[in-house]
């Protein structure tokens, strides 16, 4: 999109995508009706580290891929950003600041919107605020619960067929 009026965001810009680090030149819109600098890069994919005054932000497919990984692999967040900077510089010559606590930052509040997103925390009329602890948790697939794993009449199993767990009884097969 074209805007009439842009504005020049400082220099030293950086953005961390699944390729590397990357200085870029961004331009704010700054029209009459336009929003706040942090909503603009959301809009664009770009996940800004604060909202102040955005000096560093990550892709939404970094962000993704990040989740991802430390889901389903042992590698940690700091093996990530290290391989993203052998990325963008391997030669170990003018090596940019580390980004990676900001990186870390980015990532915990990403899962925790990812959270609210799957807990569908957006369409509560009194927000997020009103997510009780606990709320966005994960019931346990291999715990036993009624009316879920567990046959309709549990209750009356033998003695011997009784598993105590949690101060209630359950049926274990």
């Amino acid at each position: 999109m074209f805007c009439e009026s842009p504005i020049t965001c400082h220099a030293n810009f950086l953005v961390i995508h699944t390729n590397g680090l990357h200085d870029v030149a961004i331009q704010y819109c700054g029209c009459s009706r336009t929003v706040a600098h942090h909503l603009q890069l959301l809009r664009r994919g770009l996940y800004p580290a604060t909202q102040q005054i955005v000096r560093t932000c990550a892709t939404f497919t970094l962000l993704d891929l990040l989740h991802k990984l430390a889901l389903t692999t042992k590698a940690s967040t700091y093996d990530f950003y290290r391989g993203l900077e052998k990325l963008s510089n391997n030669t170990g010559i003018s090596v940019p600041n580390s980004r990676y606590r900001i990186l870390f930052r980015m990532a915990i509040q990403w899962r925790h919107l990812k959270l609210l997103k799957w807990g569908a925390r957006a369409h509560d009329p009194n927000g997020v605020v009103a997510t009780r602890p606990g709320e966005l948790a994960l019931l346990c697939p291999s715990c036993p619960w009624p009316g879920i794993n567990l046959p309709d009449n549990w209750e009356d199993a033998p003695v011997g067929m009784k598993l105590v767990f949690h101060y209630k009884v359950f049926h274990y097969r």
